[in-house]
């Protein structure tokens, strides 16, 4: 980088700043500027500091709107700032939030769990019909004939 470069990076304040440095010439707290906009404190410290912050862009266009009402900063100062947000690309990757997987993975578990009580209703079953029917039987060791009438 040339000397130059480094001077005018020196002499951009960030919009951040600007924020920040007009909020207290008011005499305001980010609390209270915070509490104004609808959003928590820590947004408003993020922004001060030009972080970055996870909300989507339309929401951070409208906080930096918010807070640059509140605090009389001319639209000229933050429009550039927020066209150059608006031009970069989502990072944020879509939860899903909907119960379908669950709902499938919950639906076969109860099928298999049905399906193996099922099974041991009818092995239980099948074991004492077997047992009943086993009991019944006469085992035969050995066969008498009856008494006939001529032997006698």
């Amino acid at each position: 980088m040339t000397d130059e470069t480094i001077k005018q990076k020196e002499n951009i304040v960030s919009l951040g700043k600007k924020l920040a440095t007009l909020r207290q010439g008011l005499g305001l707290t980010e609390r209270e500027v915070a509490s104004r906009i609808h959003v928590r404190t820590s947004i408003i410290e993020d922004i001060e500091n030009d972080k970055v912050i996870n909300v989507p862009p339309v929401f951070l266009k409208g906080y930096i709107k918010n807070y640059a009402t509140i605090v009389g900063l001319p639209v000229s100062e933050y429009q550039p700032f927020l066209d150059s947000q608006m031009k970069k690309p989502s990072t944020q990757i879509m939860k899903n939030y909907s119960n379908k997987e669950q709902t499938k993975r919950h639906s076969k578990r109860l099928l298999t769990v049905s399906l193996l009580i099922i099974l041991m209703i009818i092995g239980v079953t099948a074991f004492l019909v077997w047992r009943d029917n086993k009991s019944e039987l006469v085992e035969v060791t050995h066969y008498i004939s009856p008494p006939t009438a001529n032997n006698g």
